[in-house]
């Protein structure tokens, strides 16, 4: 079997594809507007990323911020898409399957916050929609709330030893 079957399984396809559906309709359930909002679209991200490494959370970044433009109607931007994907990227830089370790979870998250959402796609609001800096300086706050959030739901989930028994079943 090469790399690529291994690494890309119909399994951890299929994995992939409810983890960014999840995230697509986790974004259905936004509060606030486009740019300043509370939503746990990430949450699935993060999680698939950290188990499944930083591979797997870009590409469920990238088609999970796909599929909500495509349910929102929206247009792509590209560099928002880009912000989730390297979003899911830096979640699996920490992760590592199988461990709970409430600093690498810790790392993930405010990692992933770091690069994908503040830097990335506040660039990509400020260019595309002109959205002023003071404005996106609100998001400080609101990204801090719902990181320690997620950070809580993602520790209570990762100690679920049902999840590993899931996760390993053949």
């Amino acid at each position: 079997m090469s790399n690529a079957k291994k690494l890309f399984s119909t399994r951890l396809l299929a994995r992939l594809a409810l983890f960014a559906a999840l995230s697509a309709v986790l974004k259905l359930l936004q509060i606030g507007n486009d740019f300043l909002r509370f939503s746990f679209e990430n949450t699935p991200i993060l999680l698939c990323g950290y188990l499944f490494g930083p591979v797997c959370g870009a590409i469920v970044a990238v088609v999970g911020d796909l599929l909500g433009c495509l349910i929102h109607g929206y247009a792509v931007n590209p560099i928002i898409t880009l912000g989730a994907g390297l979003f899911g990227c830096m979640a699996g830089l920490f992760g590592k399957r199988g461990v709970t370790e409430k600093p690498r979870l810790w790392l993930s998250i405010v990692s992933a916050y770091f690069v994908g959402s503040l830097l990335v796609k506040s660039f990509g609001l400020w260019l595309y929609f002109g959205t002023p800096l003071p404005a996106l300086a609100l998001r400080i706050p609101t990204i801090l709330v719902v990181g320690s959030l997620e950070f809580v739901i993602l520790t209570l989930i990762l100690k679920n030893k049902a999840l590993y028994a899931l996760l390993e079943r053949t």
